[in-house]
């Protein structure tokens, strides 16, 4: 007799997705070992990599555009350091994945290393030449590296926002931590035990100082859609628990795009590369949402590379909790905010969701009122982007996180020299 999973015991249904879940698990390091086996030997550490400075990077596919927006800082420094007199290939970067090594390699000229193992971990951090790393999340295989006590190491973070991660304990692992302003280092004091000022450096978003050029999708589009203003809806992903929760499209996304394409608005809609990572309906969400936008000769999806164009090309953002946010700030424009709708999601009292127009899941008013307070509002902005982001005015951004990184690097390069004096 034949009985159907409903019908099994409990304790066997949890055995068989147990099973199943291994199972996935051990095809899936399979197919890492296999990639691992075809990397040729220019990925793994060399015995004459020179590096004076790293970007290390243990995330794979789904994160990686947290190390690909600091591509461009990267360059400027790397570009500053050769000036100075370092080696010729100054800057790499380290990466513990096979498949974010090769997308690395078709996208930048660095020199992009990998190894899952201690054994090449240890040859790249180990170099008599190394004397920064730069760490673009606070993802727990960052502590493998921070072990090393020879480079400085550094967090940058992949954006400034006011989410619970921006003042996790762990920033405490690192030698430095690069803020983006005032607000942070704020933040970091108030809510930080024994975190000193002089472990942090203010460089503002030096991404935002990158040439912009405006994809040819958008300029067609605009060709046979001039009128209405256009809205940058940005919504954040779901979150990987409660306190992190700040993404809403599940819950409003579908409300929101309507009642702006309903209003005259054009709407350029880029839902967040995580969404439905975790929870499903976030990803059909998203997916409704692009059905909505794409049906309409009034919405653009946004399937360009970064966030960048549309600080120019947009009149004003409809954002949550993310760097989004804040990095608009920059433009000078009006800014809507979208509160959580999880009572969880950790909030900081008097932060951006208190000082801009927000759509709120406890209030009536819908996102087009909203704007309009917002466009009223727009003299603060400019005092939101100082407090925040400090200068913004072209190339000021990046001379700091220049500076900063010179500063680190020689207060390394000086303990290095002193402690081997000894």
């Amino acid at each position: 007799m034949s009985f159907l999973p409903a019908e099994l015991p409990r304790t066997a249904v949890r055995g068989a997705a147990f099973a199943q879940s291994v199972a996935k698990l051990a095809a899936l390091r399979l197919r890492e070992r296999v990639r691992e086996s075809r990397l040729p030997d220019e990925f793994f550490p060399q015995d004459d990599d020179e590096f004076v400075v790293a970007a290390y990077f243990a995330g794979d596919l789904s994160s990686v555009y947290q190390l690909e927006q600091w591509l461009w800082p990267f360059k400027q420094l790397e570009a500053r350091l050769k000036e100075l007199g370092y080696s010729n290939r100054p800057f790499g970067v380290m990466v513990r994945n096979a498949m974010v090594a090769r997308r690395l390699r078709r996208i930048t000229d660095f020199p992009v290393r990998f190894s899952r193992l201690t054994i090449g971990l240890d040859k790249f951090m180990l170099s008599p030449t190394l004397r920064a790393v730069f760490y673009v999340n606070q993802g727990t295989s960052n502590f493998q590296a921070l072990r090393y006590p020879e480079p400085a190491h550094v967090h940058l973070s992949h954006g400034e926002s006011e989410k619970i991660s921006m003042i996790s304990n762990q920033l405490k692992g690192y030698d430095y931590v690069f803020t983006a302003g005032q607000a942070a280092r704020d933040r970091i004091a108030q809510a930080l035990y024994g975190m000193s000022e002089d472990r942090m450096f203010d460089v503002g978003r030096p991404q935002l100082d990158r040439p912009r050029s405006v994809p040819a999708e958008w300029e067609e589009f605009k060709k046979t859609n001039p009128d209405g203003r256009a809205v940058f809806y940005a919504p954040t992903w779901e979150g990987d628990s409660p306190s992190m929760a700040y993404g809403t499209i599940a819950y409003n996304g579908e409300e929101i795009v309507t009642s702006l394409l309903e209003a005259g608005y054009r709407v350029i809609f880029r839902p967040h590369p995580r969404t439905g990572v975790m929870r499903h309906e976030f990803e059909k969400a998203a997916e409704d949402v692009a059905d909505i936008v794409e049906a309409d000769p009034r919405g653009f999806l946004d399937r360009s590379p970064d966030v960048s164009w549309q600080l120019d090309e947009a009149d004003l953002a409809v954002v949550e909790m993310t760097s989004v946010a804040f990095d608009w700030l920059a433009s000078g424009k009006p800014l809507v905010m979208v509160k959580p709708h999880e009572p969880a999601a950790e909030v900081l009292d008097g932060g951006l969701l208190d000082q801009c127009p927000t759509v709120d899941p406890m209030s009536r008013r819908g996102v087009v009122d909203v704007i309009e307070e917002a466009d009223a509002r727009t003299g603060s902005v400019a005092e939101l982007a100082q407090f925040y982001l400090g200068d913004t005015a072209a190339g000021e951004q990046t001379a700091r996180f220049i500076r900063s990184s010179e500063e680190v690097i020689r207060n390394r390069s000086e303990e290095h020299r002193m402690k081997h004096a000894e």
